[in-house]
């Protein structure tokens, strides 16, 4: 709940702010028929987000087992430990954009608001991540919240994609044509990033390749990366078969269930994101006793393996930017 609700709240103001307002603009669509949609939508997002962030601090600290005697000792743990800390951060910042929600006049700034205080309950997440929690500095944490943001940015966009199509006249293709057309680098930049910081991030995480069959968490992944490639089938689909032949109403129809249907693997993707939140990466620790008496714990990794993800890491995000750039320049104008 809360990895899809923060998904909501950072991709779909930043679909509808740099996608479908645009686009609409264009083509004399009016825009009062997908904003209160969206806002209702937002809301919705925002409760989840706070329903959320308790069900994950419940979740995270049943395990610890801890035996307090009265609500003085929890507030103390909740005010003294990173979980409670973050957990009344996550609070916070919902109610933050609910009030930004329901008093925020002007569209741009409600839409900034929820997008800004998304990607800040997203740092919140990073900051007790298992990337965090190694110790191994900055990168591995910065690269899960680069993590977290493209897959908000592909999905969340999809979403904004998805209440555009529907909420745009049925007889209006063009309109339907050029969403396709300006949502592609924001799509592209989604999955490149996506790919290359989970691909870094499982460097980091899983110690050679037998790992990824025979740990949960290493499955995990797997599974992700299934429901990564059949999304992006269905989206190199629709930027190379469905925009080009789409002539008639029964075509923007059969658009909307196909787009659905990558929407719905990219909330499978996210659901597997929180999974893995909750799931131990498997690490081989050797323990060596030192001359001295102090003992010294070596993290055991396949040298060849990794690096051999670091390389596919850094080729997919070269290749995402080149992409990315081609469709910026190729994108349809905001207006004539």
């Amino acid at each position: 709940m809360l990895y899809i609700a923060l998904m909501l709240m950072v991709g779909l103001p930043i679909g509808l702010a740099g996608v479908v307002l645009p686009v609409f603009r264009r083509h004399d669509v009016g825009a009062q028929t997908v904003l209160p949609f969206a806002r209702r939508g937002l809301i919705i997002a925002c409760l989840a987000t706070m329903v959320g962030a308790t069900a994950f601090f419940v979740a995270q600290v049943t395990p610890l087992e801890l035996e307090f005697s009265s609500v003085a000792e929890w507030a103390e743990f909740v005010q003294r430990s990173l979980l409670g800390q973050m957990w009344i951060a996550r609070l916070a910042l919902g109610f933050v954009a609910l009030v930004i929600l329901k008093f925020g006049a002007n569209p741009a700034a409600w839409l900034a608001g929820c997008a800004l205080t998304g990607l800040a309950t997203q740092a919140t997440l990073t900051r007790t991540s298992h990337s965090a929690a190694m110790g191994e500095g900055w990168m591995p944490v910065a690269a899960d919240f680069a993590h977290l943001f493209a897959g908000a940015l592909w999905g969340g966009g999809l979403i904004a994609l998805l209440i555009a199509s529907r909420c745009a006249p049925r007889e209006d293709i063009e309109t339907t044509r050029a969403l396709i057309g300006r949502f592609s680098p924001f799509g592209i930049a989604g999955v490149a990033l996506a790919a290359g910081t989970g691909v870094a991030l499982s460097s980091v995480h899983i110690a050679d390749a037998e790992t990824l069959q025979t740990s949960d968490y290493g499955r995990l992944i797997l599974i992700k990366t299934v429901l990564a490639a059949g999304a992006v089938a269905l989206a190199a689909l629709h930027k190379f078969v469905t925009r080009r032949r789409m002539k008639s109403q029964s075509d923007v129809q059969c658009f909307s269930r196909t787009l659905l249907a990558e929407s719905i693997l990219v909330i499978g993707i996210f659901t597997g994101a929180a999974l893995l939140a909750s799931t131990s990466p498997p690490h081989h620790v050797v323990t060596h006793q030192m001359p001295d008496g102090s003992t010294h714990m070596m993290l055991m990794t396949d040298p060849g393996f990794q690096r051999a993800l670091q390389i596919a890491a850094l080729a997919i995000l070269a290749t995402g930017a080149i992409a990315c750039a081609l469709e910026w320049r190729a994108r349809p104008p905001i207006a004539d």
